[in-house]
């Protein structure tokens, strides 16, 4: 197997001419839509598993408009195309403008190949719909190294954190640390109202693509009143200095690693996970008081520490609520095999030895034996209440198209309800059981030496059919207890009372194990204090 090398051919240069080129193939209906009509949901699988020549091999035989292939050909799947069929829509001149800046660069004779990538991307959950975005090419689908000034575009991080971030509310300030190429800008930014966002980046380089990209959004907005974007270089949040936001959102450059910058992109320079510390620590002073920042994440472990310890060391001691959530924890191996082909060093080569022996040493010694992956939320509240964090492990898989963000603003919103609560409190309230609360009773087969005894109950467990699908083992008193809450009946005091009465209970010792398990139901989501239901709740619990 032959090495990816690092390209001596220059980057290309963003310039007016590549702004020029977005606006035209946007004109020209350049699309999610196009691509599937092109590629067929086949083409468009094998070309996201980074099969290009299959993708290809599907353009090829699409019965699509000749020009919907041209543009998918030679935009999204980034092969060469006739020099003349882009001239026809391009025009000879931006097509010279586009070569002149190395955008498009000469292939097989007569043809032109794009050096950049430039995708639609359409994000339901955000109301996103085709934000062309231009970047660098994936670095997996290249057969070189990246660069160290490689610009990334839409990507698993990116659509991993917006995944995860609310709706935003109209009229909301926006700070994009780290904003690269801009696609969380642009996208939380498409059919908001109103809202003003600035994208701030190290690389001067991720800076023009931002531009670019931001110019064709703002020409043609999906917002119903038009949202302002703009952009500054610097390091971290100098750009912003003394200035809040509504919300925060950062894909920084996280890798976990020695203090070197081999990629901007990645590489923060410092060492570990001083990244994420980074952002993480100085996120509060840059929150309007409520406001919240979402960060994509790592955490740097050694053999006896907690994820918890380690992010909670992060944080100011007053003024924060924080949710930390684990999408993962891998040993330092796989880590370092898995960001060494992210870059396109294969680990089996020389080259991949070395820097895997170099990487797994730094990590041995500073003691670290596990990297955590996930998402830090955090909320600014009152500056004199002292910080909070939940830390929770969501390891297993979600169903396909699951959005978390609401469940990010749900879970802020219910332990503000339980900070404001004491035992009375808690007791005084109403509830409704969420309705994507099921109800499962596990049984195993019963038998003896001579026959089978049908089945002997084995557990019975909440679990959310939404969202994070959380998951409780519960016994009968709790379902008893839960099976009498109504949002407009009777407290759970009173619920526990009626029970308690009926089975000649202590209601005192039963009060006292049941709040417990109370609190990890609302902090779930499970069961939802009656003041913090939606109208639309409440009608569904009155019918």
């Amino acid at each position: 197997m032959s090495m990816p090398h690092s390209s001596a051919v220059p980057l290309p240069f963003i310039s007016d001419a590549t702004s020029t080129l977005l606006h035209s193939l946007r004109q020209h209906g350049y699309s999610t839509a196009m691509v599937l009509r092109v590629l067929g949901s086949t083409g468009v699988s094998v070309a996201s598993a980074r099969s290009p020549q299959a993708a290809l091999w599907y353009a090829r035989r699409s019965d699509a408009p000749q020009l919907e292939r041209h543009i998918v050909t030679a935009f999204y799947l980034r092969q060469a195309v006739d020099q003349h069929a882009l001239e026809d829509f391009l025009t000879p001149g931006l097509v010279a403008d586009l070569l002149r800046d190395g955008v498009l660069v000469e292939a097989a004779e007569g043809t032109l190949r794009c050096a950049i990538d430039i995708r639609p991307i359409t994000f339901a959950p955000h109301a996103a719909q085709d934000v062309l975005i231009a970047s660098d090419p994936d670095a997996s689908m290249e057969d070189r190294i990246p660069g160290a000034d490689h610009v990334p575009g839409v990507g698993h991080a990116s659509l991993s954190l917006l995944n995860v971030i609310p709706p935003v509310s109209p009229g909301s300030s926006i700070l994009d640390l780290g904003c690269g190429s801009g696609v969380l800008s642009l996208v939380l930014a498409d059919h908001s109202d109103n809202v003003t966002v600035i994208g701030t980046d190290l690389s001067q380089r991720a800076i023009e693509f931002a531009n670019a990209n931001g110019s064709v959004s703002a020409a043609h907005s999906n917002a119903p009143k038009s949202s302002r974007v703009s952009w500054r270089q610097g390091s971290w949040f100098e750009p912003v200095a003394g200035k809040q936001f509504d919300m925060i959102v950062a894909n920084p450059p996280f890798v976990i690693g020695p203090a070197v910058v081999g990629h901007v992109y990645r590489d923060s320079g410092l060492p570990l996970d001083g990244a994420t510390s980074t952002v993480v620590g100085g996120a509060a002073e840059h929150l309007m008081p409520g406001g919240t920042a979402h960060i994509l994440a790592g955490w740097a472990l050694e053999d006896s520490e907690s994820a918890a310890s380690r992010v909670s060391s992060w944080l100011p001691s007053h003024g924060v609520r924080a949710w930390v959530v684990q999408r993962e924890e891998v040993d330092t191996a796989t880590y370092v095999t898995t960001w060494l082909q992210d870059e396109g060093l294969d680990p089996r080569h020389h080259d991949g030895r070395q820097r895997t022996q170099a990487w797994m040493d730094f990590f041995a010694d500073n003691g670290i034996s596990r990297i955590g992956l996930g998402f830090v939320h955090i909320q600014r509240i009152d500056d004199d209440q002292p910080t909070e964090l939940t830390f929770e492990v969501l390891d297993h898989p979600l169903p396909a198209g699951t959005y978390l963000g609401l469940e990010a603003a749900e879970f802020f919103a219910r332990a503000q309800w339980l900070s404001e609560q004491d035992s009375d409190g808690i007791l005084a309230a109403k509830y409704a059981v969420r309705p994507t609360t099921a109800l499962e009773q596990v049984g195993l087969p019963r038998s003896d030496e001579y026959s089978s005894q049908g089945f002997v109950e084995y557990v019975t467990r909440l679990s959310r059919t939404d969202g994070p699908a959380w998951s409780h083992e519960v016994d009968e008193p709790v379902v008893k207890i839960l099976s009498g809450l109504h949002p407009q009946a009777l407290s759970l005091e009173d619920v526990i009372e009626l029970y308690c009465a009926s089975q000649a209970l202590d209601s005192e010792d039963f009060t006292s194990a049941l709040l417990p398990i109370v609190v990890d139901l609302v902090r779930h989501g499970m069961i939802i204090p009656a003041e913090l239901l939606d109208e639309d709740n409440e009608e569904s619990h009155q019918q």
